[in-house]
This record gives C-alpha cells, structure tokens and sequence, in this order.
C-alpha cells in the first residue's frame, strides 16, 4: 500500500474514510494475531490522511486554543503560515527524521485539599503529531485491552464503570467487599523503561519507538522558566499520555482477568475478586470475608511495586463493606435494602454536590455583577447541563432539584447586587417574566430538576469500537451503540470528575 508519495493533501471527508480502513485492519490484524507485532508503521503516522486527521481533532478540541512554549496556537496556524502549509511542515520533518518534540508548559490546576495536579501542555504542533501516533497505535493496543478498563478510552464512558459494580453488588453475584484502590501520582511515576518494554511486545518499528521515547524524555517548562528534565512520567494534558497510562496499567487489568481463565475447580480454590478501573483510579470487587478482601489489596499493592514499580497510596486505599457505601468517579454506591431484596443504588456524593455549588457560587459573586445577564447564564448553563446530564443515571431527582433551587436563588440575588435600588417585584417583572423562570432575550437559566432520570443500561463486554462492524458482536450488536446525545457533554466531564 503506497501512502508517502506525492499526492495532494486530501479533503477532511476523504482522509477520514481513508484513515477509519487503516484502522480497521491494524485492529482486525492485531485482534485475530495477539502475537503480532507490528512494523512499518511510520509510513502511517507521515501519510497526509493521517495528519489531516490528526489535525481536524486537534483543532476541534478546546485546548487548541491554548498554546505550549512556543507561544503558537490554533488561530496562529490557520492566519499566519496557513494549515497546508503547517501539515506539510511537519509531515517533511518526521520523514526527514529531523523532528524534535519541545517541552511541555507546565500549568497549575488547584485540587481539592489545597493540592495542586500539573498539567503539561504541548505545543500545537506536537499535540498534531501525538495524534497522528495515537490514530494508528490505538487500534492495535484496543485489540488487547480488557473489558474492565473504561478510562480515555473509545465508546466508553464513566457510568460504564459504575453500571459494571452496580451489576456485580447486586444479586445473582453479591459481591460483598470493596477495594478502594488509590496510586500515588500514577501519571508522574510511570518508568519509561517499564512502559518501552510493554509497547515492544505489539511494535517493532523503531522509528515509532524512537518518535514515543522522544516525546516521553522531552521534558517540562515550569512555570518558573526553569527546564527540567523528566526521568519517569508522562505528562497530563498531552494527547498520548493517557493510551500510554492504559498500556502501563493494562498489566493490573491482566493479573485480574487471568483469574477467570481458570478451570471451575482451580477457581473454587481461589478467592472471587474483580477489578473495574478507569485509568488510575481502580475498584476491587471481593467476594468472600473482609481478611480475604484485604488479602486482595495486600495482593494489589504487591503486583504494583514488582511490576509496574508504583506505591499504594496506604492512607486512601480502603476495605469497605458494599452496605457501607463508597465513592467512585463523584458517585456514591452503596447496597440498600429495597422490596426484600438488596440493590446498589448510586447517586451523587457529597463532594460531587459541594463541586457544582462551589462553581455556582464562584460565579454568582458580587465580582460577576458586571458581567450582562445572557453572559452569565451561558456561563452557569455549561457548568449545570454537564454536571446534571452526567448524574442523571443515578437515584438523583431529589439531588438535581436541590441544586436547581440553589442555582435560581443563586442567580436571583445575584440581579439583586446587580440592581440594588430595585425591588424582588421588578426582578420578577424583568427578568422572570412574571414566571419561576429567570432568561434574557433567548437564553434561559438550565433547571437540573427537568432532566429526565433514567437507567443506564449495562453493556459489559458488548462496546462496539469505532473501527468494528456491527456484525462483530453477533446477536448483541444492537446493545453496544451508545445512542443517548448527551455522549459529548458526558465525556468531557469523565476526565474532569475522575482527577476531582
């Protein structure tokens, strides 16, 4: 298949068609050989489909905007040097092999507790080029991945990973003990070595390799302007870290499964234990006694500093009773008693409630009463359509009318400090229109109260990928498509109550 030769850039249509039948086969090839390892795949990463590609996913993402040490972003590709003329740029200097990724900025982002999580941020033209590698890598590394990892990866989402506990807490399996896995900064402790040797056993091409280390050892820009180096980790907020953080982990996802390969009789031996992880932050399903559970976790922690050379954060890591209740991804999960039977119930935690009302109040201040009544309200819609679309699985209704009422109120005395000489009859008059609904000109504020609560519905195994057929699942086709038009708002907010 001839892909670096002199043809023209091809429209965005016809590189995406052309891309999708790329990744078919490395997915279908890397499925039907778990063996193979894969070469020749540097001609991928340069072809101009790829990075056409490449690039329309990059721009379409809201970083795009924010520029790494160069100072460059979107806007300085497409009005100055002209994105043609970008692409080609780069496509000469990957096959000329003179490539050179830049460090990344690094940029604060506060954390509950005081602490602070360090993103770091690629240039423009580095974040290209890391998704034209993730274009081609991800298909075959998808191929071997398991079913019970569910973070940063394609068609699945957080309330997968819920649903999936809520399935084994329930009866007929009634798992009974919880494993609260917690690792100590996973993102900055990843051994470049360790991670190098894991991607060898499916790539061979050492172009691709070389491109992968080069990027890992890049090194960071501190907001002081001082360079450092980085010996381990890979960097959050770059485009490849988190399909490098499940190629790391896949090797605790495989330890687990291997459990279920076992013969019926090896497995009466054992203790009954799944893992359900989305990317650093892991639940253990024990069936059995709580020393058995802690058995587990001791087992958990000892597989994480041999292998992986990782530390269980000791004082975050937990053995709870599923009765008891426990946190995961901003739910609250707990078994309750319900019409003689036990259930798992999810609904919103606490922090997860504090969250959104801290958002509401920070931007319901006095220091906000400049700002137009339209501005605001685009401002508190985003903040309350994503928060309560992504609850709106769980026993949440009394929840979302909670928070709808502290947002109006919020709002109201809000146009109160705007309009100090004027009384709650006129701000009723003005901007309720006589009506419990608060709105300028055409938009309205969002009431989480109105969002329809609904189950979601447990895929399991049956996640049908982007690059497979619908014939691939047989019979069970018709359940892996996720349909609900809530995806994108859902997805942007998984990462975002994941590292909460």
């Amino acid at each position: 298949m001839a892909l670096n030769n002199d043809t023209p850039w091809p429209s965005v249509a016809d590189a995406k068609e052309r891309v999708l039948s790329i990744q078919r086969k490395l997915h279908r090839w890397s499925k039907a050989e778990s063996e193979r390892r894969f070469d020749d795949l540097y001609n991928l990463v340069c072809d101009r489909a790829t990075l056409v590609v490449a690039w329309d996913r990059v721009k379409s993402n809201r970083g795009s905007q924010t520029a790494g040490v160069d100072g460059w972003s979107r806007w300085h590709i497409e009005h100055r040097i002209g994105v043609q003329a970008f692409l080609e740029e780069v496509r000469s200097q990957l096959r000329a092999r003179t490539y050179r990724p830049a460090p990344v900025r690094e940029r604060g982002i506060p954390k509950r507790g005081g602490k602070v999580r360090y993103l770091g941020i690629p240039t423009i033209r580095d974040r290209v080029v890391q998704m034209a590698l993730k274009l081609v890598l991800e298909p075959i590394f998808e191929a071997g991945f398991y079913s019970a990892s569910y973070g940063y990866r394609p068609a699945r989402r957080a309330q997968d990973a819920i649903a999936e506990i809520a399935q084994y807490i329930n009866p007929r399996s009634s798992y009974e003990y919880v494993v609260e896995g917690d690792i100590k900064a996973c993102f900055d402790n990843v051994r470049h070595g360790v991670l190098m040797r894991q991607i060898r056993w499916r790539i061979e091409d050492r172009r691709v390799l070389a491109l992968l280390r080069a990027f890992l050892s890049a090194g960071v820009m501190k907001e002081t302007g001082r360079l450092v180096a980085t010996l381990t980790g890979t960097p959050q907020g770059g485009i490849i870290s988190p399909l490098l953080a499940n190629i790391y982990l896949s090797a605790l996802d495989r330890h687990f499964e291997q459990f279920w390969k076992l013969s019926y009789y090896q497995r009466r031996k054992r203790v009954r234990s799944r893992l359900i992880r989305y990317a650093d932050d892991f639940v253990i399903l024990v069936r059995g006694t709580r020393e058995q559970a802690e058995a587990v976790r001791v087992e958990a922690a000892r597989l994480l500093r041999d292998e992986l050379e990782m530390e269980l954060s000791e004082e975050k890591t937990l053995v709870t009773h599923v009765d008891n209740g426990f946190e995961f991804l901003g739910h609250r999960i707990k078994r309750i008693a319900w019409r003689r039977h036990k259930v798992a119930f999810t609904y919103p935690s606490k922090r997860s409630v504090q969250a959104v009302k801290y958002k509401v109040k920070s931007l319901t201040t006095r220091t906000t009463t400049d700002l137009s009544l339209r501005t605001l309200l685009l401002h508190l819609n985003s903040v309350l359509r994503g928060w309560a679309t992504y609850f709106r699985y769980d026993a949440s209704k009394r929840t979302l009318a909670y928070v709808d009422n502290f947002a109006w109120w919020r709002v109201f005395r809000w146009l109160g400090k705007k309009h100090p000489k004027r009384n709650i009859r006129y701000l009723k008059r003005r901007y309720c229109g006589g009506r419990w609904r608060i709105h300028e000109g055409d938009v309205e504020l969002f009431r989480p109260s109105k969002v329809r609560v609904e189950r979601y519905r447990y895929r399991g195994t049956r996640i049908l990928l982007p690059w497979m057929e619908a014939t691939e699942l047989g019979a069970v086709g018709r359940y892996a498509r996720t349909d609900y038009d809530d995806f994108s708002i859902v997805g942007a907010l998984d990462e975002k109550l994941a590292a909460s």
